[in-house]
């Protein structure tokens, strides 16, 4: 009894062991958390201000001369910081993880643990799950949040572009933003706002047809207290339908002529607009659509399968018999056939016009749904290549790190944005379109993760492969 006595004071107990294991490990996990939290604040502070960096010309472009409220200016930056959040946010857990395990490495931290039996993969769990963390949450900011900030975005800018809309007239560039009027100018003097080269669409507003006015030069001002836009014209032309019968077309040629654009107005006024693009809806709300368009698609199917039916039962019933019927075709027959046919193709080309058009919003909106949740994930994808990456650069420097996570994320967007237009075309699905490139990616992780934990070469696997060729020769 003195003895064993002895020896359970002397060592430690089986319990005391796994306690001390247990807190050994939490504070490792803690402490490789800790190794990511400034970088990834830093980064995150950095990418985010060159994304503002870079939205800020257009923002001036738009607002110069506008006068326009601090207040504003702004709302505009609050709401255009949820897309740029959406991007910061993965871009920054790259930055973050190259960083962090660069630096381990570099100090040999990483080696120690290796030589205490510690894997690489116990090092990145604590990492994982706060990627996983965080995709959670950037799903829910991307369903929730992002979709009212890119509304609010769009109406407030569409808002700005309608003040003084001589600032937004730019030569050889066509004006949009004016409702019911598509301008096109040749020249712009935003000092003077004198005008030449002069075309003018004027649709939908007061008048059934369309117009189109052409002059050689003008001069805009504002009345009515600046809102309404007033074109004065010299030497041009009216071309214009009558709205009675559209078979009457009038030229008018004129020396001077006066054009007012009601409901312009040159102080900024917020409106309401309860439109939303694909951008401004939640997956559920857009999941919803979906599914009306996708009941709207089967009167399509249903009536070209009618169409096919009905006219293929026609012509054999109808035509095909005089033809057997005779050793030599009858030409009124074969004109027939051929009126037939024809008709048959233009409706069955009709309606599977309108199967693309539902087809190609449905794809869209799939697009959307996926990119909601492809962008966040890849948090998880960045952490995974980008702790292997950390550890073969074997240097922790914010350069290094930046210029690793920038390539991998400009490989990432070119999948992504590549991956948008194949779909829009129905080249590849939706699902392909936004999964591909976090697909790709995890697996060079996987790979790089074997290469780092079982200290292999970055070609192990071409030397495997040859290595297997040799054998079976």
């Amino acid at each position: 009894m003195e003895t064993k006595t002895k020896k359970i004071t002397s060592g430690q107990s089986p319990v005391a062991k796994v306690i001390q294991l247990i807190d050994f490990r939490n504070k490792l996990s803690l402490y490789v958390l800790r190794e990511h939290i400034g970088p990834f604040i830093f980064a995150f502070i950095i990418i985010t201000f060159i994304l503002i960096i870079d939205f800020v010309p257009r923002l001036v472009d738009m607002i110069v001369g506008k006068e326009l409220p601090a207040s504003v200016i702004l709302k505009v930056f609050f709401f255009q910081m949820g897309w740029m959040i959406a991007l910061s946010v993965p871009m920054s857990v790259l930055v973050a993880t190259l960083m962090a395990f660069g630096r381990l490495t570099s100090d040999f931290e990483i080696t120690a643990c290796k030589a205490s039996g510690v894997h690489v993969m116990r090092l990145m769990y604590p990492v994982l799950l706060a990627a996983a963390a965080l995709t959670y949450g950037m799903v829910y900011f991307n369903n929730e949040v992002l979709p009212d900030l890119n509304h609010k975005a769009r109406v407030i800018m569409q808002d700005v572009r309608r003040m003084r809309p001589t600032l937004q007239i730019r030569s050889g560039a066509f004006v949009t933003d004016i409702k019911g009027y598509i301008i096109l100018i040749d020249s712009v003097d935003h000092k003077t706002s004198n005008l030449t080269g002069v075309k003018i669409l004027e649709m939908g507003r007061h008048r059934k047809s369309p117009r189109t006015i052409v002059a050689q030069s003008g001069r805009l001002t504002f009345t009515n207290g600046g809102h309404d836009l007033v074109f004065d014209l010299k030497d041009g032309e009216i071309h214009e339908f009558d709205d009675k019968s559209s078979e009457n077309y009038r030229r008018l040629a004129f020396a001077t002529q006066r054009i007012v654009v009601s409901e312009i107005s040159k102080d900024f006024k917020e409106s309401d607009d309860k439109f939303r693009t694909d951008r401004e809806k939640s997956s559920q709300r857009m999941l919803g659509d979906i599914m009306k368009w996708q009941t709207g698609i089967k009167p399509y199917r249903d009536k070209i399968n009618k169409i096919i039916t009905r006219n293929t039962d026609r012509l054999i019933a109808d035509t095909l018999p005089p033809l057997l019927d005779s050793l030599v075709p009858d030409n009124f027959a074969l004109k027939d056939l051929a009126t037939a046919l024809e008709a048959q193709a233009r409706m069955l080309s009709r309606e599977n016009e309108g199967v693309k058009t539902q087809q190609k919003l449905i794809d869209s909106y799939y697009v959307e749904v996926y990119k909601k949740y492809s962008i966040p994930s890849a948090c998880l994808v960045f952490v995974l290549i980008g702790a292997p990456m950390g550890i073969l650069a074997r240097k922790g420097s914010m350069g290094i790190s930046i210029g690793l996570s920038l390539g991998l994320f400009i490989l990432y967007w070119a999948f992504l944005m590549g991956g948008e237009s194949l779909a829009d075309r129905g080249i590849i699905t939706p699902f392909w379109a936004m999964w591909a490139a976090n697909i790709l990616l995890g697996i060079i992780g996987l790979y790089l993760l074997y290469v780092v934990s079982f200290e292999k070469s970055l070609l192990c696997a071409f030397k495997l492969t040859k290595d297997k060729v040799k054998n079976s020769k």
